[in-house]
């Protein structure tokens, strides 16, 4: 331990079985010491007003006011000796993650979690960084980059019944790419893209993946074509109708085409041709 600073921490967690699990596995570690625990928000202040732990690990679902309501506290009372909270939940969503930050959460981990992310995320806030677990992450990805400017508790209503995968799905779409294409770029098979492509049809209430494409173009996520060389442009099927949504022409790939020559124009112009 030559040469390591000792990172003293304390565990907030309503399940004793959770608070027990978390102090054997950070035991593991040479530098930590868990130096308190307690199952709610009166007692925690205590215990960490008089440990003066370096990194408090709050779970989210803390009685009686909520593990967010203590960072809370904690930001405003700012202990000298406070590195950093570290909220952890049971299961994710982008509207908790928003929240933790804005409560001044430092680090943001799921229970399940493998034990060197917890060893990273401790590390990590007790030397003032911020970490999010690999899994959170990757979702933080998917989901800010939708639109600039992305907020997930502003994410439009009829959007909100799609999962992940089916958001990234969607985004492929508006985005005018084919399915094979969604594909490579998720690293997914086709058949799941087409799977997804299916289950957003339905939870949008639309007919076909045109109608996908015009949904995320009159939410803002889709940009129109706004020159398409004649030479390049992708050859229409027979009797395949034309779709007005505006000034512009929007290029979207059909639902079961698998090669970049059967996309589909759709003519936003208002004179079909």
């Amino acid at each position: 331990m030559t040469g390591q600073r000792t990172i003293k921490v304390v565990v907030v967690d309503h399940h004793q079985f959770a608070r027990a699990g978390i102090r054997v596995m950070l035991g593991r570690e040479q530098e930590v010491v868990v130096v308190g625990e307690a199952e709610n928000g009166p007692e925690a202040l205590d215990i960490i007003s008089s440990q003066q732990p370096h990194v408090v690990i709050v779970d989210s679902a803390l009685p009686p006011f909520g593990g967010l309501n203590l960072c809370r506290k904690l930001l405003e009372r700012s202990p000298a000796s406070l590195a950093g909270v570290i909220v952890i939940t049971e299961a994710h969503s982008d509207e908790l993650l928003l929240r933790a930050v804005r409560a001044g959460a430092r680090g943001y981990i799921l229970k399940n979690s493998p034990v060197w992310s917890w060893s990273t995320a401790l590390r990590s806030v007790a030397s003032g960084d911020a970490f999010l677990a690999g899994s959170v992450t990757s979702r933080v990805f998917t989901r800010f980059t939708l639109l600039p400017g992305y907020d997930p508790s502003n994410l439009p209503n009829e959007l909100s019944r799609l999962n992940d995968r089916e958001l990234q799905v969607f985004r492929g779409i508006a985005k005018g790419l084919f399915n094979r294409e969604i594909a490579q770029l998720l690293a997914v098979s086709e058949s799941t893209v087409k799977a997804c492509v299916s289950k957003i049809i339905a939870k949008l209430g639309v007919r076909n993946r045109v109608e996908v494409a015009l949904v995320a173009f009159r939410l803002g996520l889709a940009s129109p074509v706004r020159s398409v060389d004649s030479s390049r442009r992708p050859r229409r099927k027979p009797g395949r109708p034309r779709q007005e949504i505006g000034s512009e022409q929007l290029y979207v790939a059909t639902v079961d085409d698998s090669h970049p020559g059967a996309a589909a124009p759709v003519d936003c112009r208002g004179n079909g041709r």
